[in-house]
């Protein structure tokens, strides 16, 4: 049965990687556990998650909150989003790359779809944390970030950053551009 899939995109060559193990190893291995870690905090102690998202040192600049049921239960479900975000990292990534390994040009396309998306989240996160704590919070983080506010914004942004290496080629070969350069040869 022929395949469907144009012969020149199906390739075993180690030099069409758009998915090498460095790379593979964050994604689908420590950003789920650094994921996993923020659902189990907003999960197990969502009063401790929701009263430590603004610091104590910013309190008096913002509007009072107390935390509500509803909110202890948004908490609650922020958890399940960021545990769903870890899963599907853990479990989809490596069955794609299991599956598209002889394809690299699809695998390629559907990292970049998959990683954009989680790179335009993280750009959100960072600015509406950033938006929430207020300018005084937000230009002096060494005075007034608690750990909390240092994993949404710091671990995102290193997230961001290794996202960003991998959509500029860094470490890795571009199977699609790759496939251009050969077809006008």
């Amino acid at each position: 049965m022929p395949s469907s899939t144009p012969s020149s995109s199906r390739t075993s060559s180690p030099r069409l990687d758009p998915f090498p193990t460095p790379y593979y190893l964050f994604f689908a291995g420590a950003e789920p556990f650094l994921t996993i870690v923020g659902a189990l905090k907003a999960v197990l102690h969502p009063a401790h998650f929701h009263s430590t998202l603004i610091p104590v040192s910013l309190a008096p600049l913002l509007e009072a909150k107390t935390a509500h049921a509803g909110s202890i239960m948004a908490v609650r479900q922020l958890g399940n989003t960021y545990g769903l975000l870890a899963l599907v990292a853990a479990t989809v990534l490596p069955a794609m790359r299991r599956t598209l390994a002889g394809r690299p040009v699809e695998l390629e396309a559907i990292l970049r779809a998959y990683l954009g998306a989680l790179a335009f989240a993280d750009i959100t996160h960072i600015g509406l944390t950033l938006y929430d704590l207020g300018l005084e919070g937000s230009l002096h983080p060494l005075k007034h970030w608690n750990q909390l506010v240092w994993g949404n914004v710091g671990i995102t942004a290193c997230l961001f950053a290794v996202r960003s290496l991998w959509f500029l080629g860094v470490g890795r070969t571009s199977a699609s551009a790759s496939l251009r350069r050969d077809r006008s040869e």
